[in-house]
């Protein structure tokens, strides 16, 4: 597993989100637990330009490697509420599976609630894209 260090989060998903966030409670959505997470998270990082991101973080719009302790993988992609469809593995930052992710770098553990309700640990065993590390930052 790798070192923690200070978490930061770009400012570019740290205004969006929070707009996301704070639309959806004005509209009576109420803030879900993936939501709280999220918050709590964007409380706790400091904001960063987007090219200050490690290289290894998962971003929004990031798409990342799980790895069971059984050696099962899994590929997918963290995406805003519009975009989530996890028949093609796009989840949602609102959903446990995408707020569980956002944040975390290469080499953590994550668990998630798996389709039975059986909490699921994953490693985050690497990320093939990040919009940062492309110089991508309006994605």
């Amino acid at each position: 597993m790798t070192q923690a260090s200070q978490p930061c989060i770009s400012a570019v998903d740290q205004s969006r989100l929070v707009v996301l966030i704070e639309t959806r409670f004005q509209r009576g959505q109420g803030v879900s637990d993936a939501a709280s997470r999220v918050l709590a998270r964007l409380r706790s990082a400091k904001v960063v330009p987007p090219d200050g991101i490690p290289p290894d973080q998962v971003t929004m719009n990031s798409t990342v490697v799980l790895e069971a302790a059984d050696g099962t993988k899994r590929e997918l992609t963290l995406v805003y509420p519009e975009d989530h469809d996890p028949d093609e593995e796009c989840w949602s930052i609102l959903h446990p599976v995408g707020a569980a992710l956002f944040g975390v770098r290469v080499g953590e553990r994550i668990e998630v609630p798996g389709a039975d309700g059986a909490v699921q640990e994953w490693t985050v065993a690497a990320l093939p894209f990040q919009p940062e590390s492309k110089g991508w930052a309006a994605l």
